[in-house]
Formats: structure tokens, sequence, C-alpha cells
């Protein structure tokens, strides 16, 4: 089996476990819609740029829409996940309890649906057994909405040129 197709399932298997885990307790989600003329690309570079705005590091991009038509599907719609950190955070969030860096790098999800293009995250917790990393999520959170508004403010074209 080869490195993609391990990746490909590990990737199922890690999914799979993570949403049947019996302690696993459900997270907020903020989705949002991009305006009907901005386009999946310019979504995924206004993500991009407010990601490290908001000093995080772009730390993983899985283009899932392209691997599915590149596996035979090729009317599959953009889907992308942008996975990005900050150290600083994820390194509170060891101090407090080693446990809680599964919830790091967030991530974002970028998906075609409809007319539409949806930009979407799941949370952190704010409500955990640990008051210093509820601080931090809610933190975090705010500036994960930020990032998520930036991406699908619309697309402002230049001023016309005086003559």
């Amino acid at each position: 089996m080869g490195y993609s197709n391990r990746f490909r399932v590990l990737v199922v298997l890690l999914c799979a476990l993570i949403g049947t885990g019996a302690a696993a307790a459900e997270r907020a989600r903020y989705d949002q819609v991009a305006p009907a003329d901005k386009a999946f690309v310019d979504v995924v570079l206004d993500l991009e740029q407010a990601i490290g705005q908001h000093n995080f590091a772009l730390v993983g991009r899985h283009e899932i829409g392209q691997a599915v038509r590149d596996r035979g599907h090729p009317a599959f719609g953009d889907a992308a996940i942008l996975h990005f950190c900050n150290l600083e955070y994820a390194r509170r969030a060891i101090e407090i309890d080693p446990s809680l860096i599964l919830y790091m790098p967030c991530r974002i999800a970028v998906f075609e649906e409809g007319d539409g293009v949806h930009v979407a995250s799941l949370l952190l917790p704010t409500h955990t057994a640990h008051d210093a990393f509820n601080t931090m999520a809610v933190e975090v959170n705010a500036q994960i909405r930020e990032i998520i508004d930036y991406a699908i403010t619309p697309v402002v074209p230049p001023a016309a040129e005086k003559r």
C-alpha cells in the first residue's frame, strides 16, 4: 500500500475513532456562507491571509474535493480543510493538561454546497474541567470567528480609474 493510500486510511480511521468516542462532547460549530459572487479560491486565499494576520501558522491543507475528483468523480465540488496552529496556545494547552493537545491544531473546512461556499469550524470547548483552558478557548474561538468572517467578506473591485 502506497504512502498516499496509507495516509487516507489513517485519516478515515482517525475520523471514525473521534466520531465514536463515548466521552466526546458536541462542540459548537461556526458556519458562514460567502457571497454568491465570491469564488472558492478567493475564500481560501482570504482564509490563509487572515490565519497569518492572527499570528497562526498554516500547518496543513487537504484538498478533499480535488482528491475525490482524482479518484474518478469529476463533478465533485471543491472542498478543503485548513489546519492552523499558534504554538503559544498549543504550549499553554499542553501545560494545563497534555490531553488538550487533541484540540490543536485548529481547523477550518471550506466546501461548496448548493450555490455557495461555506466556511466552518468546530470551536474549542469552553466548559471543560480546566478554567485556564476555558479562558483560552474563548480567545481562540473569537479569533476563529474573525478569520472566517474575514474570508467571507465580499470581493471589492478596484476603484475605476479617473481619466
